[in-house]
């Protein structure tokens, strides 16, 4: 409950930051994909630097109350971009939402405390499913409002983070017992340290990782460039954008909470990693070609379909380590996807950037897609051999 309140309140701005970008800037498409990219970068930087740390303090002082920070940085971070003058004030809302944006990171180690190993991926699944909860409901919610006032959605927003806070203060329970909290140490908070350590304590986790440095930063074009991607090519306005956002949610849903368990007791946990992550891979490219909406859409479904990877890996990961390491793993896994939310605006960013003079329907708008599909054929590659060489 805590996870789909504060991810609902943190998507449901999501389709409106075209128009209050557009509002403070008035700029072209061009100009706002190059805003948008530096606030996505801002916002993974503090993520990449506050990552580790929130991983070292969920060890250390148990879960709950990083997730319950980070409830609060979501209350402040609307307020003020609700009430945001210029560009100015987006750029600080989102160092602080970077710095505090921690629920996630301490949600997985919390599912991971309280459930058996054979169950864990299934469990992941359902976390999963409780993201994509609020990813569906928050778009819808953002869409309508938005065509109304483009600032109305980040007051709700703030409205729902104040929701998820007294419920957290309330009905949360602690997940970590006292007696498996480990002291802080300073190579379990630096972003560098935590996975290099990490790799020297775990030797084998350096290829898994390498391979969700890839696939992560694939991922993370995609949604760096994706609302203004789909607003150019296809021409979706605030509403279309919180639909397609909505049913993609939906469909995680299903596939989350209810495939997931399913197909790795007919797969198995190895099998059903690479099987997901080698129809996203194939999808991801498909949907670059795609000019027409509803083929973008086709596609996409195949990729939220393939998501019954990432349980998989997780289930497998939290196999490996101990657990009063969990919050360190969760800690580096953050600290990598950071890096690529870091490098991917920017890079995505620029990209597109550079390909929107053709036309929506010119084949070179896809090249951010093409990118992505690269990056994720060259993690792919690395998960099958990683895989291959698991213990039996």
């Amino acid at each position: 409950m805590t996870v789909v309140l504060n991810v609902l309140g943190g998507t449901i701005t999501g389709p409106v930051m075209p128009k209050l970008l557009n509002s403070l800037t008035g700029g072209s498409m061009a100009q706002m994909s190059t805003v948008y990219g530096a606030m996505m970068t801002v916002f993974a930087g503090m993520q990449l630097f506050a990552g580790p740390i929130q991983g070292a303090l969920s060890d250390r002082f148990g879960r709950r109350p990083v997730i319950l920070f980070s409830t609060l940085g979501l209350v402040t971070t609307s307020v003020l971009m609700a009430l945001a003058p210029n560009l100015g004030w987006l750029f600080a809302a989102n160092v602080i939402w970077g710095a505090a944006a921690g629920s996630l990171t301490a949600a997985f180690a919390y599912v991971a405390d309280v459930t058996d190993p054979d169950q864990r991926a299934g469990r992941f699944g359902l976390l999963t499913a409780a993201v994509s909860a609020g990813g569906a409901a928050g778009p819808v919610i953002g869409g309508f409002m938005g065509e109304i006032d483009a600032r109305a959605p980040f007051w709700s927003a703030a409205g729902l983070g104040c929701v998820s806070l007294v419920y957290g203060l309330v009905v949360l329970p602690e997940s970590l017992p006292r007696a498996q909290r480990v002291p802080l140490a300073w190579r379990s908070m630096h972003p560098i340290g935590v996975i290099r350590n990490i790799w020297r304590d775990y030797p084998i986790l350096k290829s898994w990782q390498l391979a969700t440095f890839l696939t992560s930063l694939g991922a993370a074009g995609i949604n760096a460039i994706g609302v203004l991607y789909v607003a150019f090519r296809f021409g979706w306005t605030p509403r279309v954008i919180g639909f397609y956002a909505a049913f993609m949610g939906a469909t995680s849903i299903v596939v989350q909470a209810g495939l997931v368990a399913k197909t790795i007791t007919v797969l198995g946990e190895r099998r059903a990693l690479l099987a997901g992550i080698t129809v996203q891979t194939i999808a991801i490219g498909v949907a670059g070609f795609a000019l027409m909406g509803w083929e973008f859409c086709t596609a996409m479904f195949f990729v939220v379909l393939g998501g019954v990877a990432e349980p998989a890996r997780l289930a497998i990961l939290n196999r490996i380590v101990s657990a009063s390491e969990r919050g360190r793993l969760s800690g580096a896994n953050r600290s990598i996807v950071s890096l690529t939310g870091l490098i991917a605006p920017g890079l995505f960013g620029v990209m597109f950037a550079s390909v929107v003079g053709a036309g929506p329907e010119a084949i070179e708008v896809g090249t951010p897609l093409f990118a992505c599909t690269a990056l994720m054929i060259g993690g792919s590659a690395i998960t099958w051999w990683a895989v291959n060489r698991l213990p039996n």
